[in-house]
C-alpha cells in the first residue's frame, strides 16, 4: 500500500496487530475487527502452520472501518456457539437475531435494527458474494433461505449495517451480511453427532493436498423431529465443492458447486388463546399437514487479479436453480369453515448473475484516492403460484404466474485519505429494474384487477461517510446513505393501484470506536432509517398490502474484553423504536418490530485444548399490533458450549436453553378461527373479534411457534 495509506491506518493499528495473538490463544476473533474486503491474490488468507484446523488463524490484508457498526466476525467466534440451524451463525452479529417457524426447512426470520424483516425483505444476505434473497418469491419478497449452508465451511461473516455502502443494492436497507467460505483447510474432517429430539448429523470435509490447487469437497446430512408432538421429520442434505487455482502470483480462479435438498413437517403457529385455555399443548398443532420441501443447486466462478498499477479486478458469474413447495395454515377455519384454510405456495426459478469490480489507488497533492467501480447484473425466471388445499390436496388455484425480473446496478465509490486523521468516503449507486408478469389465470376481458404487464423503474442512491481519528486508538464516524428494497413484480404491474417498484430508504448514523488499556474494545452508534413505504407482498394471501412511511431510530453498543490471554467477554445491546411517521413521530408502532436485543457471554479457548462459551440472549417485549393491544412476549435464554481438541480429534457438547426457559420463538398477530368458535362471543378477553355475528371471521390473537426447551447436542470429529 502507499505510504499515506499506511499512515491512515495508524489509528486502528493496535486493534489489527492484536488479531493473530488473540485468535491463536483463544480461538476468538479480535474484538470487533475492521471490516474486511475479500482477499485479492496478494492478500489471500495464510493459515498459521502450528495451529490445528479448528483453531487456525487467518491473516489477511484489512481495510479500515467506514462505520462504527461495520465488522467482520471470524469462524473462531461463531463456531463456539450452539447452532441448531445453519442461520444461527448470524446471531454472532451484534443486534442481529434469527427465528424459525413452520419447520426447519423454511427460511428464517431476521431481526435487525428495528426490522422484523420477515424472511429477508430488508436484510441483504450473500454467500461468497452470491445473493441469497429471492425477488418476487412465492412466500414473501426477499425470501432468503440459508439452510443449505454447512457452518464449518464459513471462514468469516462480513457485516455492513445501514445503506451506506455502494456495493450493496436491493434489500440492503437495514444492512447486508456476506458469508465467506474457506479456500484452504489444514486437514480433512469427519464429524458425527446427535442429541435431543432424535437429532442426528453427519458431516465430512475432504481437503486433499494437490500441488497448484486448493480443492475442498464437503457434505452434510441432518435430521431431527424437533420438540413437537407432531414430529418434524426434517431431513436435510447438503453438498459443497470448491476448487481454487493460482494462475500466477497475481491472479487466481475458483469454481464452486453446491447442492441441497430438504423435506419437513411443521407444527405451524398456534393460537395463544387455545394454549391458555388448556385446549392444546404448546408443542401441539392445529393442522398436522403443514410442512414442505425445498431444493437449491448453484454454481459460481470467481476470477481475481492484481493489475500493474496497484489495482484489483474481481469478476464473478453465477447460476442458481431453486424450488420450494410450502404448505401452511395460518387462519385454520376463518376463510373456509368446511375445508379449512390450508394454502400451498410454490416457487420455481432459475437465477443468472454477473458481478464485476475494479479497484485502484492513486495519489495527488499528498491525498490518497482509493477508487472502486463495479456493476451487478441479475435475471430471475420464475414460476410461482398459490392454491387452497386440504391435507396437501389442491382445491382451488388462486395464483399461477410466470415472472421475468431483471436488474442492473452500477456503482462507484471514492475513499479519500486527506490526512492520517481525516478520511471521507463518497459513493453513488444506480439501479434499474424490469418487471414482466404473465398471470396464466387472468381473463383480461372480465377482471377489474389486472396482474399481467410490464414495468420498469430506476433509482439513484448517494452515499457519504466521514471518518475522524482524534486519538491514535479512537475513531469517529458520520454516515449517510440511500438504499432500497424492490417490491413483488405482481404488485408492481397490477392495475389499478400498482405499488412502488423500488421502495426508497434513507439512513443516518453517528458512531465511535475505541480501544482502551490494550484489552478493551468499545463501539457505539446512534442511527435513523426512514423508509418511504412498508409496501410488501403478502405471499400468504396472494396479494399486496400497502403500509405507510416508517421511521426507525436506535442505539447500538458493543464491548469486547480480553480478560486473560485465553479468556474473553463480550456484550452487545440494541435499542430501537419503529413508528409510522404520519403523526409527526407519534404514529402507531410498527407491528413486530424488535425494540430491545441484548446479548453477552464469556468465551474461552485454553492452549491445552479446552474451549467453551456461556452466553445469554434477551429479546424484549414488542408490539404485535400497531395499536399495542397484543404483545409479542420477550424472553431470556442461556446457552452453553464445552469442548476439547486433541491432536487428531475433537469432542463437543452444546446446550441450548440451559435453564429450560419457556419462550416463544416466532410470533405473529392475525385473525384465526378454531372449530369451536362460532361467534364474536367466542373470543376470550385479551383477543379481538373480527367480523360481525353473521359474518364471523375469528379472533385476532397472538400466534406463535414455541421455543425449544432444554436440549443438548454432542459431536465427535476426527481430523486426518
Amino acid at each position: 500500500m502507499l505510504s499515506s495509506r499506511v499512515a491512515s491506518l495508524a489509528a486502528i493499528a493496535t486493534v489489527v496487530s492484536a488479531v493473530p495473538a488473540l485468535a491463536q490463544s483463544s480461538g476468538e476473533s479480535a474484538p470487533t475487527p475492521p471490516e474486511q474486503a475479500a482477499p485479492a491474490a496478494s492478500e489471500q488468507a495464510v493459515a498459521e502452520p502450528e495451529a490445528p484446523a479448528s483453531m487456525q488463524t487467518t491473516v489477511t490484508a484489512r481495510r479500515p472501518f467506514t462505520a462504527a457498526s461495520s465488522s467482520t466476525v471470524r469462524d473462531q467466534d461463531f463456531l463456539l456457539r450452539p447452532r441448531p440451524r445453519p442461520a444461527d451463525i448470524l446471531q454472532v452479529v451484534p443486534g442481529l437475531y434469527t427465528v424459525q417457524h413452520a419447520g426447519g426447512g423454511k427460511a428464517n426470520q431476521y431481526f435487525l435494527r428495528g426490522f422484523d424483516a420477515d424472511h429477508g425483505t430488508d436484510v441483504a444476505l450473500f454467500v461468497d458474494g452470491v445473493p441469497v434473497n429471492m425477488v418476487s418469491h412465492g412466500h414473501g419478497q426477499g425470501y432468503a433461505d440459508l439452510n443449505w449452508i454447512i457452518p464449518e465451511l464459513i471462514e468469516r461473516v462480513e457485516v455492513r449495517k445501514g445503506p451506506y455502502f455502494a456495493q450493496d443494492g436491493d434489500f440492503a436497507t437495514a444492512g447486508a451480511v456476506n458469508l465467506v467460505t474457506r479456500r484452504n483447510f489444514e486437514s480433512s474432517q469427519l464429524t458425527l453427532g446427535g442429541g435431543s429430539f432424535d437429532t442426528w448429523r453427519g458431516m465430512f470435509i475432504a481437503a486433499p493436498d494437490v500441488e497448484g490447487w486448493s480443492p475442498v469437497v464437503a457434505g452434510q446430512v441432518y435430521g431431527t423431529n424437533g420438540p413437537f408432538l407432531n414430529p418434524e421429520r426434517l431431513e436435510r442434505y447438503s453438498l459443497f465443492t470448491k476448487v481454487t487455482r493460482d494462475l500466477s502470483a497475481r491472479s487466481s480462479l475458483s469454481l464452486a458447486i453446491t447442492s441441497y435438498g430438504s423435506g419437513w413437517n411443521a407444527s405451524g403457529q398456534i393460537p395463544l388463546r387455545a394454549v391458555n385455555a388448556g385446549l392444546m399443548d404448546r408443542f401441539g398443532s392445529v393442522n398436522d399437514a403443514e410442512g414442505g420441501n425445498s431444493q437449491r443447486h448453484s454454481a459460481y466462478a470467481t476470477w481475481r487479479t492484481l493489475t500493474r498499477d496497484d489495482g484489483e479486478v474481481n469478476i464473478m458469474a453465477y447460476g442458481v436453480q431453486y424450488r420450494l413447495n410450502l404448505y401452511s395454515d395460518f387462519t385454520f377455519f376463518s376463510r373456509d369453515p368446511v375445508n379449512g384454510d390450508m394454502i400451498e405456495q410454490n416457487d420455481r426459478r432459475t437465477v443468472l448473475g454477473f458481478n464485476a469490480s475494479y479497484r485502484f489507488r492513486r495519489q495527488w497533492a499528498g491525498i490518497t484516492f482509493d477508487t472502486l467501480v463495479g456493476t451487478q447484473l441479475r435475471s430471475d425466471s420464475i414460476e410461482n403460484g398459490l392454491s387452497y388445499d386440504k391435507a396437501r390436496e389442491r382445491l382451488e388455484t388462486v395464483v399461477d404466474a410466470s415472472i421475468r425480473e431483471s436488474s442492473l446496478g452500477v456503482y462507484a465509490q471514492e475513499d479519500i485519505v486527506f490526512t492520517p486523521w481525516l478520511r471521507a468516503v463518497l459513493g453513488l449507486r444506480a439501479d434499474s429494474f424490469g418487471f414482466d408478469v404473465n398471470d396464466h389465470r387472468e381473463d383480461l376481458s372480465s377482471l377489474d384487477t389486472k396482474t399481467s404487464g410490464v414495468r420498469q423503474a430506476s433509482l439513484l442512491s448517494p452515499k457519504a461517510s466521514l471518518v475522524v481519528s482524534p486519538l491514535p486508538s479512537t475513531e469517529l464516524y458520520v454516515n449517510f446513505g440511500d438504499g432500497f428494497h424492490s417490491n413483488d413484480a405482481r404488485g408492481v404491474v397490477r392495475q389499478p393501484d400498482p405499488v412502488t417498484p423500488l421502495t426508497k430508504a434513507r439512513g443516518y448514523e453517528l458512531g465511535a470506536r475505541t480501544r482502551l488499556f490494550d484489552r478493551l474494545d468499545l463501539a457505539g452508534s446512534v442511527f435513523r432509517l426512514d423508509l418511504d413505504s412498508e409496501l410488501v407482498w403478502v405471499g400468504d394471501e396472494g396479494s399486496t398490502e400497502a403500509r405507510g412511511a416508517t421511521r426507525r431510530q436506535g442505539l447500538e453498543a458493543e464491548a469486547r474484553l480480553k480478560v486473560l490471554p485465553w479468556l474473553f467477554a463480550d456484550a452487545d445491546a440494541t435499542f430501537t423504536r419503529a413508528t409510522y411517521v404520519q403523526n409527526a413521530g407519534n404514529g402507531d408502532a410498527v407491528a413486530l418490530a424488535p425494540t430491545l436485543i441484548l446479548s453477552g457471554g464469556v468465551s474461552a479457548r485454553h492452549p491445552i485444548g479446552i474451549y467453551g462459551r456461556l452466553g445469554v440472549l434477551h429479546l424484549g417485549d414488542r408490539p404485535a399490533t400497531e395499536d399495542g393491544l397484543l404483545t409479542a412476549e420477550g424472553f431470556t435464554r442461556v446457552d452453553a458450549t464445552l469442548g476439547y481438541r486433541g491432536s487428531f480429534y475433537e469432542v463437543n457438547l452444546s446446550v441450548q436453553n440451559l435453564l429450560d426457559t419457556v419462550w416463544r420463538e416466532a410470533q405473529f398477530a392475525n385473525v384465526s378461527r378454531l372449530p369451536s368458535e362460532t361467534s364474536p362471543s367466542s373470543c376470550p378477553v385479551g383477543t379481538r373479534p373480527a367480523g360481525e355475528a353473521d359474518a364471523f371471521e375469528g379472533c385476532e390473537d397472538v400466534h406463535f411457534t414455541p421455543g425449544a426447551p432444554f436440549n443438548a447436542q454432542a459431536s465427535v470429529s476426527f481430523f486426518f
